[in-house]
Order: C-alpha cells, then structure tokens, then sequence
C-alpha cells in the first residue's frame, strides 16, 4: 500500500459484552445456495464477525429484560486463499476512500485467524440463545457511555477481537452502500 499506511482494523482484545464488530474464531456457519439448478446447505464451525447493530443488541423491555432473539453474522474468508491480483486489491481496498469494492470488508490480521476479509452478500443468523447471553451491570466508566446492563455471552464466547470504533464506522457506511446503494455519509453531508 503505497504512500498510505494501513489502518488498524481489528484490536485484539474486546469488550466484555457483546457489540457490533465483536470477532469470533468460531460460531456454527449456516450456508444455503444453489449449484447446478440444485439447493445446497451446510453447517460448519469457523469464524465470523458479528455484524448486529449494537441498537439491537442492547434492546430491553420496560421491565428491563433482554429483547435480545437473534445474532447476525458474516463468516471469516481467509485472503492467503485469493489469487494474488485478488489480495493485493481487497488490501488496497482498506485505504481507499472511494469504500470499492462494497461487497467486500478487509480485516486484516485476525489474532488466532490469520489475514481475513467478509463479504457483505453472506450474512446469516444464529439465535442469541446459542450464547446464553446474560445481562450483566457496567458502569458509565466501562462503556463510555451511560450506566446500564448488557448481554454478555455465557457460553461459546470465542472472541478474539472486535473492529475498532473507525472500523466500524466504515463496515456500517459499507454495509448501507451495498445493500441501498446510498452513501449514508455523503446523503447527510447533501
């Protein structure tokens, strides 16, 4: 990447509870499609990026319990298995401003993954009860924001990292583009 050093996409450690960019080294992964006019499926285990939005993580009743039913994900793909043209495109893509190609996320150095990336067009969903999630007290000073409780995995917690706030920042402006087609930053500049 030339003139431009590349951003730090993946922190190694992660909060305690669950959000938005939070990366596991290994979820099931459902698959479905189609190959020769014929329907496919699969399960597997393998890492994946949570791709919930946090608004829909945290949600609660007026009583104050979790409305927290389902996680959605993208499975890891690993870039050591792209064509070399492939590779040296998706890694560019991280410091391009233009966001191409938007149906790709670059991650980068995954600990305990390796260099990986997920495509925009392969989300699936698993049911929050797969992690026990339990709502857990932290303080203002823990989240940076206000006090309050928040779901915390009690089981299958393989995180190993989670995206950084700029990260972030630019998988939700991705994830808009791809799906709308609509730059949600340059239509709130307009």
């Amino acid at each position: 990447m030339t003139g431009q050093a590349a951003p730090v996409i993946v922190a190694a450690s992660h909060n305690p509870w669950l959000s938005q960019g939070d990366i596991f080294s290994s979820v099931l992964i459902v698959r479905a499609g189609v190959s020769q006019a014929v329907a496919t499926q699969g399960i597997a285990r393998g890492p994946a990026l949570l791709i919930s939005h946090g608004c829909a993580i945290d949600k609660k009743t007026n009583s104050g319990r979790s409305k927290l039913e389902y996680l959605s994900f993208l499975p890891l793909q690993s870039v050591a298995e792209l064509e070399e043209q492939s590779a040296g495109n998706l890694r560019r893509s991280a410091v391009d401003p233009t966001l191409r190609p938007f149906e790709a996320f670059y991650l980068g150095e995954v600990p305990s993954v390796g260099e990986s990336y997920v495509m925009l067009t392969q989300p699936f969903t698993l049911p929050a009860d797969f992690f026990r999630p339990e709502l857990q007290p932290f303080t203002a000073e823990d989240t940076g924001d206000a006090e309050d409780t928040r779901p915390v995995p009690a089981m299958g917690d393989t995180r190993v990292g989670q995206l950084t706030e700029d990260a972030v920042g630019v998988f939700s402006r991705k994830w808009a583009i791809q799906w709308t087609r609509r730059d949600i930053v340059l239509d709130d500049e307009a």
